[in-house]
């Protein structure tokens, strides 16, 4: 590590314990974890990869059973890519499957083709009527939040785009994210900026979606104050399950210091290796979290 990068993290790592960790009685402890489809995006149709063999094939349907009797988690947090339909009859049917398993769904990950920050007019309003559809998704669905897709491209037509997502939203009663995701808002200055600059949206914080040479913990402790959702991810992990990519509980310790009381939703996102054992990684992920809460 070079010399400066290592004082940058060591002022990083001072500031975090001016603050006490402030912790959750344990029966509380899983209501604070979610997770999300993401993880087991080789079992979906949709998103195994070509080179991979489809197993144990799941769909959004048998997510909140599998979610609950699995991994005792009732907060879901579903890719849109995982949806088979908009049709108001399949959603009628996942929001069944949701109720019955007593889930609550916290969060859409809302994608499109197009780029609400793009300069060029034609393809910004496809983008914006894209990002309508999905809040009418959550809005049949009961979602919490929708988190908007990467934005890469005008930080000031961003904000325009965002500010009329946003009272679309709010008519719908629906919660905009925004989060960092290798676009725009992984500077996390403009990340806490739009939060500032749009009434009533939110944050959501990724642990990973950084570029080389950011400093996580700064720009994490950056974000945290206006943070209302947790992308709580790993990326890649050894051998013997040892996660390499960063201090994933140093990451958690920053926002439980920083009086975040909401959702650590589980995410895993890094090279594919056909010998990841996803459940095994949930179930450390989910030990994490409950020890650093």
């Amino acid at each position: 590590m070079y010399r400066r990068d290592f004082i940058r993290s060591s002022i990083s790592s001072a500031i975090l314990l001016q603050f006490p960790i402030v912790r959750t009685s344990h029966l509380k402890k899983k209501d604070r974890i979610g997770i999300t489809s993401v993880v087991f995006r080789n079992r979906f149709a949709s998103t195994c990869p070509r080179n991979m063999e489809l197993k144990d094939e799941l769909t959004l349907n048998s997510i909140p059973e599998y979610f609950v009797d699995r991994f005792d988690i009732h907060n879901v947090e579903l890719w849109a890519r995982h949806f088979e339909s908009k049709d108001p009859n399949y959603l009628r049917d996942l929001k069944a499957q949701l109720n019955k398993h007593h889930c609550k769904l916290i969060d859409i990950q809302a994608e499109g083709v197009h780029d609400l920050s793009d300069t060029d007019q034609e393809s910004r309003e496809k983008a914006i009527k894209e990002t309508m559809e999905w809040i009418d998704v959550c809005s049949l669905l009961q979602s919490e939040f929708i988190r908007i897709r990467s934005m890469k491209k005008s930080y000031d037509i961003a904000r325009e785009s965002l500010r009329k997502i946003n009272s679309y939203a709010k008519s719908k009663g629906i919660k905009v994210l925004i989060e960092n995701h290798f676009d725009l808002f992984s500077d996390p200055k403009k990340h806490a900026q739009i939060y500032k600059d749009i009434d009533g949206i939110g944050l959501l914080a990724d642990f990973g979606n950084y570029p080389k040479g950011t400093d996580r913990l700064a720009a994490l402790l950056e974000i945290a104050p206006y943070t209302k959702l947790v992308s709580a991810k790993t990326q890649d992990f050894d051998a013997f399950g040892k996660h390499l990519s960063y201090d994933f509980g140093q990451c958690i310790d920053l926002f439980e210091r920083s009086n975040y009381q909401g959702i650590y939703s589980i995410e895993q996102w890094g090279k594919p290796d056909p010998q990841y054992d996803y459940e095994a990684i949930v179930d450390h992920m989910i030990d994490q979290i409950v020890d650093h809460i």
